[in-house]
């Protein structure tokens, strides 16, 4: 599913609050996009991709309120999730610690996202694994990891005119190294925000180290 721009959300937000006859509404979108690849024994074992999103919209009447979600951005299915929120809203109690939608505010923008890591494709975690492979078999060693790249994004908007986008971005990276004859093993981990401030190799290297140096190691 294809991830929204601030243009985008900001006029869904803007058709579900449309939609709404309560006394008060709140919309929270959010999206997500991971891709990674797993390696074990020295080769690829899985890959993968999952792209998600959802919206969610709360209403109240009053001190009594309801949620709906959907994941589908067609004006019908974004009109049912509001009647269905505000059908729960009429059914249920009232909340004696009900807390009313916040006001308008402005939100600082902060760098949260880079376009680097947004583009990680199927061939820069191949990338990854063979990098992390290939110095293990130079080293003589057998090699296990985990490559995981995320692009999110959240959205939130209510009838009292608050409006609010964030997009982010990370990687996550862990490697395990260690000897054909188990006497030895070295492990490290990595997390960037920024694809381009990640060196595989580097990374590897430190697990690789730590495996040949804990070979026969003594306190």
């Amino acid at each position: 599913m294809k991830q929204l721009n601030q243009e985008e959300a900001k006029r869904i937000c803007d058709r579900v609050l449309s939609f709404s006859k309560a006394d008060e509404c709140s919309v929270d979108i959010s999206g997500n996009r991971s891709g990674n690849v797993r390696f074990a024994r020295n080769s690829i074992s899985t890959a993968g991709l999952n792209e998600d999103m959802v919206l969610t919209v709360q209403v109240a009447f009053g001190k009594k309120s309801g949620i709906a979600q959907v994941n589908e951005f067609d004006d019908k299915s974004l009109e049912k999730a509001v009647r269905r929120a505000e059908e729960l809203a009429r059914l249920a109690p009232e909340n004696p610690e009900f807390m009313p939608a916040i006001g308008k505010q402005q939100y600082k923008p902060t760098p949260t996202f880079v376009r680097a890591t947004a583009d990680i494709d199927p061939e820069f975690r191949a990338q990854v694994a063979a990098y992390s492979i290939e110095a293990a078999k130079k080293a003589g060693l057998v090699t296990a990891g985990f490559f995981n790249d995320n692009t999110r994004f959240n959205a939130i908007a209510n009838s009292n005119g608050v409006f609010g986008f964030q997009e982010l971005t990370d990687l996550t990276y862990t490697c395990t190294a260690r000897t054909e004859d188990g006497r030895g093993s070295g492990w490290v981990s990595r997390a960037a925000v920024d694809a381009r401030r990640f060196d595989a190799r580097e990374a590897v290297g430190v697990a690789i180290e730590k495996a040949l140096r804990s070979v026969d190691a003594k306190a």
